[in-house]
């Protein structure tokens, strides 16, 4: 997005994943897709899909900041005990992957293997769902040994790195969605199973016959609804979800925009006004 390859124009002021304190209501998370909540998706619970929606830091103005203005109470969903701080990465770290999964469930029954491409911020978010929502097996992939130490501490039965052997999975969640990483994934996924590509890496692969294994699902999944994020923040009111954040003064962006082009993040850094 700093780039100018993804999101609105620039300039653009950062920043979707939102949460913080309004008088009257108390400490809240902001749901990231201002919809219209007029057109047959918002009607339909779909509200992630509305053609009219603003995201905050991608086509409106978004987080970065002392103050936000939300355009509707509907985009704000009490926090209740939540830190602020520690919840703001549930706006789409942790609601992206709980959709995909959801989505999923049908595929991820007992005896499936769930293989994880990416294992970072939303990756560690999926394989906590995987082992909450299914009985499926879990398999985490990335090529940072730090990362997948952690996605065994999350509930992974299993990892490997890119270049491993990898098993034959019933669902494949590319959370990176490069060329390399969504070959990958067509080459485990088993016929009649499915790629749910989530990462946006902008990543192509070859469909049609003799190109993916039959009856493969190929779709993608993006962000959630509001009711998939109020069940995501239950979640984490009930302490059945482990996440990493680190705070930083908003006055060090720059420093934590920084490391996360290098790679040094664990989590999600949360910048604090």
């Amino acid at each position: 997005m700093i780039d100018g390859e993804i999101g609105g124009p620039l300039p653009r002021v950062l920043g979707h994943e939102i949460a913080g304190h309004v008088a009257g209501i108390g400490n809240v998370l902001v749901y990231p897709c201002w919809s219209d909540g007029t057109c047959g998706y918002c009607r339909r619970g779909l509200e992630q899909l509305c053609p009219a929606a603003a995201e905050p830091g991608w086509a409106v103005d978004g987080g970065f900041a002392g103050q936000v203005l939300v355009p509707h109470p509907r985009f704000l969903l009490p926090l209740e005990g939540l830190d602020p701080v520690r919840a703001a990465p549930l706006a789409d770290a942790g609601v992206t992957p709980y959709r995909a999964v959801r989505r999923a469930l049908p595929w991820l029954t007992a005896g499936a293997t769930a293989l994880v491409v990416g294992a970072g911020g939303l990756g560690q978010f999926a394989i906590q769902y995987l082992r909450l929502l299914s009985a499926a097996t879990v398999v985490a992939v990335d090529p940072s040994e730090l990362k997948r130490r952690r996605a065994l501490s999350l509930g992974a039965h299993d990892v490997a790195a890119p270049g491993d052997g990898l098993p034959a999975a019933a669902v494949v969640f590319d959370l990176v969605g490069s060329d390399a990483t969504l070959r990958q994934a067509v080459e485990c996924v088993l016929p009649a199973g499915m790629v749910m590509v989530v990462g946006e890496a902008g990543g192509r692969v070859p469909f049609g016959f003799g190109l993916v294994p039959y009856e493969v699902h190929l779709t993608s999944s993006v962000w959630g609804s509001p009711q998939d994020l109020r069940a995501v923040v239950g979640m984490a009111q009930r302490g059945d979800l482990s996440w990493d954040v680190e705070p930083m003064p908003l006055a060090r962006a720059n420093e934590a925009l920084s490391r996360l082009r290098n790679g040094e993040a664990a989590g999600r850094i949360v910048l604090i006004p």
